[in-house]
């Protein structure tokens, strides 16, 4: 089905003068379906061109999941269980060690660390985990500490977001992952993840690393109970933080998985997001997220051929080398556990781009 011509080139006017997208438009955008999706992409790529140039970027780094326990009971999640489950496991730093002395071998220059939500896990936990990282290299860039850990650290502290963030940073803290933002709708939020952190909460936790000087990525994970309106809203929420502060460093769209989780055990949705879905939300991120440089096309989420085909879509990265990913995995993910840097530069140069190592914060 074709779409309206009109309306469509009433919206490639507003981007190639410089002029930014409403809600609407982007609702409009996601919309288009038929051959006109190609036209939507092939303008993403155009301003991508424009807006970053030729060079995709990767970044070599190791997942570090330090526990599987967690309190919430996320439905969209099949990494998580109980303290009591034989699946459970906690790993002291002794265990930590080993696993960043097998990362340093493969000049990792990055640790994310995100885990699950232990009952014990106390702000001197994170500091302490900061700090024994510290030693070990001084010289990793240490990425972690999301809004939703943040909260759950300082459930019996007495300090903002702020003052956590600030103490964090001074103890070795570089950066945040912009996750637990899920999809920013609180009512959707109260059927997938009930006891997370609600929309506010997110948003001033993530104003607040930004202020004291921590950059953060920024993401959202759709394709379960959200509409378009939904994802166009999340979108909306993240440019204006970003006028707000300049604190995200990159756009990370997160299709979700839903095999193995209990939405899809209950029968709540049938599956994802479509590719069609897949190549909207790359694009429409880039046309209507004109304050962020960077895109990142997953290709742990996406497969490693369709996200190369998202680099001509608008995206300009292709996030991570990824030593130890299995949160993506527990969930029915089927793309691997690792990309090597020479599998990543291929991807790249097959597309005559030109592949960079990057930073954390680009």
């Amino acid at each position: 089905m074709a779409y309206n011509f009109d309306l469509l080139e009433s919206i490639f006017k507003k981007i190639e003068r410089g002029i930014r997208l409403t809600k609407e438009d982007a609702i409009n955008l996601f919309k288009v379906q038929g051959i006109d999706l190609y036209r939507v992409l092939e303008l993403a790529d155009y301003k991508r061109q424009q807006q970053v140039g030729d060079v995709v970027s990767y970044v070599l780094n190791y997942n570090l999941n330090i526990t599987n326990v967690c309190v919430n009971e996320c439905k969209f999640c099949a990494f998580a269980c109980s303290e009591g489950s034989k699946e459970a496991y906690l790993l002291t730093f002794a265990e930590v060690e080993k696993r960043l002395q097998v990362a340093l071998e493969h000049d990792i220059t990055e640790i994310c660390f995100v885990s699950g939500l232990h009952p014990n896990f106390d702000f001197e936990f994170y500091a302490s985990l900061i700090e024994n990282i510290r030693k070990i290299d001084k010289s990793l860039h240490l990425h972690g500490v999301t809004p939703e850990e943040l909260k759950h650290a300082l459930a019996n502290e007495g300090l903002s977001y702020q003052k956590g963030y600030q103490q964090l940073k001074e103890i070795g803290l570089n950066s945040v992952p912009g996750t637990a933002s899920e999809i920013l709708d609180d009512e959707i939020r109260e059927k997938i993840c009930p006891s997370k952190i609600k929309t506010e909460e997110w948003i001033a936790a993530i104003t607040a690393a930004h202020n004291v000087g921590l950059k953060s990525t920024a993401t959202i994970m759709y394709g379960h109970l959200e509409g378009i309106e939904e994802r166009v809203e999340h979108l909306s929420l993240i440019r204006d933080i970003q006028d707000q502060t300049g604190g995200f460093t990159e756009f990370i769209p997160l299709s979700f998985m839903p095999y193995n989780t209990e939405l899809y055990r209950r029968g709540w949705l049938q599956g994802g997001a479509t590719g069609r879905e897949d190549l909207l939300m790359i694009a429409v991120s880039r046309l209507f997220l004109d304050n962020i440089d960077n895109i990142q096309a997953s290709w742990v989420k996406y497969g490693p051929k369709l996200a190369q085909f998202m680099l001509q879509a608008g995206a300009n990265d292709l996030g991570g080398t990824l030593f130890n990913e299995k949160i993506t995995k527990k969930a029915g993910g089927k793309n691997g556990e690792y990309l090597s840097v020479e599998q990543l530069q291929s991807l790249i140069r097959d597309l005559n781009r030109e592949p960079k190592q990057r930073g954390t914060i680009y």
